[in-house]
């Protein structure tokens, strides 16, 4: 059988999905996929593993189950969680983008190394969100990649081409718009229709 050729975007995309079903709690798919009754059986695990891409209802409906954002999970940039921004979930993020890296450089041994864990530690780390992220492996992160104190507290767009590929001002209104609540959401987007002269619904 032909695997199916998967799309960067979408693989971006479902490892997102993927760390808010599990910061949600739900350790499966399948666990999650039983409050999505209308779903067929693999259309979430096609969206974790970047077989397909989501529409954005299915996002939505995603985001609402998992208490993360929309923005975020399409675009990976604002709150992780629509109700909070959560240091260990930016911190679990970055750590991933950081063992992608080394992954391409064949540094996993220098990054493990670095951490002062083992590699099933550094596994363990990337399978679970819930697992703390020390400040101390959080500085030697940073020290391993020459950046400053903090960045691994922080969320970076270069770390995401589906983010990145946007123009800065583009980000910066996603940004904007993912840390207001529902009312602001519909008064901003008022603000921007009248503003355009974009016809209201």
């Amino acid at each position: 059988m032909k695997t199916p050729n998967k799309n960067p975007t979408a693989i971006k995309i479902g490892n997102r999905i993927k760390q808010a079903r599990k910061m949600a709690g739900f350790e499966t798919a399948a666990q999650l996929n039983e409050h999505l009754t209308d779903w067929s059986a693999s259309r979430l695990g096609n969206y974790e593993a970047g077989i397909s891409t989501p529409s954005p209802d299915d996002i939505e409906r995603i985001a609402q189950l998992t208490d993360a954002s929309p923005c975020w999970i399409t675009f990976g940039i604002g709150p992780i969680r629509s109700s909070m921004r959560d240091i260990q979930a930016i911190r679990h993020q970055n750590l991933v983008y950081l063992a992608e890296q080394a992954k391409q450089l064949s540094k996993t041994k220098a990054l493990v190394t670095a951490l002062g864990i083992s590699k099933v530690k550094l596994d363990e780390h990337l399978d679970n969100p819930f697992m703390n992220i020390t400040d101390r492996i959080a500085r030697r992160c940073e020290k391993f990649l020459n950046k400053p104190t903090g960045w691994m507290d922080e969320q970076h767009v270069e770390s995401d081409p589906v983010c990145a590929a946007f123009p800065d001002d583009m980000r910066e209104v996603m940004g904007i718009y993912s840390n207001l609540d529902p009312e602001e959401r519909q008064r901003f987007l008022r603000i921007a229709r009248a503003f355009t002269g974009t016809p209201t619904d």
